[in-house]
């Protein structure tokens, strides 16, 4: 640090992009410095608010560099996330210095033009927007003068008032929620506060909360590994949580629920049992939780986000909302995970983020939390669930109304996978099971059992699509044997015998090609010795 010296006074001031973090991201300009004692510190110098894909200036004419700074250094970063964005014009000078910024769009209802008026043109956009609609966001937002969550002629009327002089300022929504008291302890409301990892866009949740409200019917629905299963106790956050959703927006029994939870899968099974065991039932609101059962292999990564746009993608338009735990030691798959989540701007709730923070605080020890490694007892239980209706209540205030939601055609790691979903066998054309009989199982329908010792013959079939996975029994050091898998004429093997399993189901991609077409398969055991499970046989369409 030359130019600024320590104790001195100065204007500092950035632009920041973003377009692939959620509808709306905060900003933060910091001073990384070592202190007098030589400890490491971060001073906030400025933050600021915008829209995905507008700059945005981080400025402070004002600021006061520590007395006793040194190793100095300027950066940027976000409130949440890891994920890319853009800085631009960074610039010291002299205190009070005004240092022009990006001319950001600076929302003011009525003013759909953003030129910091409320005037003829706006009152002509809207008209206009009242036959044709708008297709620009930040329009859009604006030309919601009353904030209830459609473009009428309400609000043109609004307009036309305030251009009068008939009102000063327009109404604001009667929302209960805006003035909803907290009564948690303030260490307790930071707590719920950090599991907000990302508010995400918030239309489809107001929208099943109001669908909920008006009695109809309306399904709750959670997929994940035992966290979210819960051995089926009523204690478990997906119960709790359901009941919290049914008693504060239900009328009477209109709410169901769906744990489609299930011991030891990953997001790779949890994408292949997703249409049977929840989108089938038409779930509304859908919870993912597979953090610390997934890997950072690429088909976790891209199993978790073609899971989210699968669900995202429903005739019924669910609200989707992301999950996310760690285990006592820190495992967890957030990073990963909140990139796709973010690209398709879904709420986040991260408890790995809320307890990481409560421990290193003191708030919580890990003993009230956990009951083992990896899951929660009922108490720990019963923090998710409060988290979850802490976001609820947050989600429903006014200032974090989204108005609509368009699912992105951009990705973080591939979305390919979507269309993945295991598939009744008297689907598939020219079936014959060979050397493998059907099997009774709970939870896999159309599951079948290699007869150990046969004349080996393959399983054979033919459909139509652009992949195929296998959900298969895996376990480690065990002596379940190699599938091998050909699909016009490319083989690939599957062992069952895999690290990170613990005699559940797991799911593998056998093929893919980009384009859908006639798949021709043959299923056979490397060594008619060993033992195998097929749980199900899944078709990417």
């Amino acid at each position: 640090m030359t130019l600024f010296q320590p104790g001195g006074t100065y204007s500092f001031s950035c632009n920041a992009m973003q377009n692939a973090g959620g509808s709306s991201e905060t900003f933060y300009m910091k001073l990384q410095y070592t202190d007098a004692a030589g400890e490491t510190k971060y001073d906030p110098i400025a933050e600021a608010t915008t829209m995905k894909g507008e700059w945005v200036q981080l400025a402070n004419s004002d600021y006061t560099i520590p007395s006793d700074a040194s190793n100095a250094y300027l950066y940027v970063e976000t409130a949440d996330g890891t994920f890319d964005f853009m800085i631009d014009n960074a610039v010291g000078a002299g205190e009070a210095t005004q240092i022009d910024g990006p001319g950001e769009k600076k929302l003011i209802y009525g003013d759909i033009n953003y030129d910091g008026m409320i005037n003829i043109p706006d009152l002509c956009l809207i008209k206009s927007a009242l036959t044709e609609g708008l297709t620009d966001s930040a329009a859009k937002a604006a030309a919601d003068c009353n904030r209830d969550g459609k473009i009428d002629s309400e609000d043109a009327m609004l307009i036309f008032q305030y251009m009068q002089g008939k009102i000063e300022e327009f109404p604001k929504p009667d929302n209960v929620w805006d003035t909803y008291q907290e009564t948690a302890s303030p260490e307790m409301q930071k707590f719920y506060s950090d599991s907000i990892y990302s508010m995400g866009n918030t239309a489809r949740l107001r929208q099943k909360v109001e669908q909920a409200e008006s009695g109809q019917k309306t399904t709750i629905a959670y997929i994940g590994g035992s966290i979210t299963e819960g051995n089926g106790l009523d204690t478990c956050y997906a119960k709790r949580s359901y009941n919290y959703f049914a008693q504060t927006f239900g009328t009477g029994n209109n709410v169901s629920y769906v744990n489609a939870g299930l011991s030891g899968t990953s997001s790779v099974v949890g994408l292949m049992r997703a249409q049977n065991d929840i989108l089938s039932k038409e779930a509304d609101v859908i919870f993912i939780e597979f953090s610390v059962n997934d890997h950072p292999e690429e088909i976790y990564k891209k199993s978790f986000e073609s899971l989210i746009k699968q669900c995202l993608s429903q005739p019924n338009d669910p609200a989707v909302i992301v999950l996310i735990t760690r285990a006592k030691g820190g495992y967890s798959m957030q990073e990963q995970m909140v990139k796709s989540a973010k690209n398709f701007d879904v709420p986040i709730i991260s408890m790995d983020t809320a307890l990481t923070k409560a421990f290193e605080s003191g708030t919580l020890k890990k003993e009230d939390y956990y009951s083992d490694e990896y899951h929660p007892h009922a108490a720990g239980n019963a923090l998710i669930s409060d988290c979850i209706s802490y976001y609820y209540r947050q989600a429903l205030k006014t200032e974090n109304m989204s108005t609509e939601y368009t699912i992105p055609e951009t990705s973080a790691y591939g979305s390919e996978y979507a269309t993945g979903t295991i598939i009744p066998t008297n689907e598939l054309t020219n079936f014959n099971a060979g050397s493998f009989k059907t099997s009774n199982h709970p939870r896999f329908p159309y599951a079948f059992e290699f007869q150990k010792g046969s004349a080996n013959q393959p399983m054979t079939f033919t459909t139509t699509g652009k992949g195929i996975f296998i959900v298969y029994k895996s376990n480690q050091n065990s002596s379940l044997g190699i599938l091998d898998v050909t699909v016009n004429g490319q083989k690939s093997s599957i062992n069952g015998n895999r690290q990170y399993a613990w005699g559940g189901p797991e799911s593998d991609c056998a093929y893919f090609q980009n384009t859908s077409g006639e798949l021709n398969v043959s299923l056979k055991m490397q060594n008619a010795g060993t033992d195998f499970s097929i749980w199900g046989i899944g078709v990417v369409k």
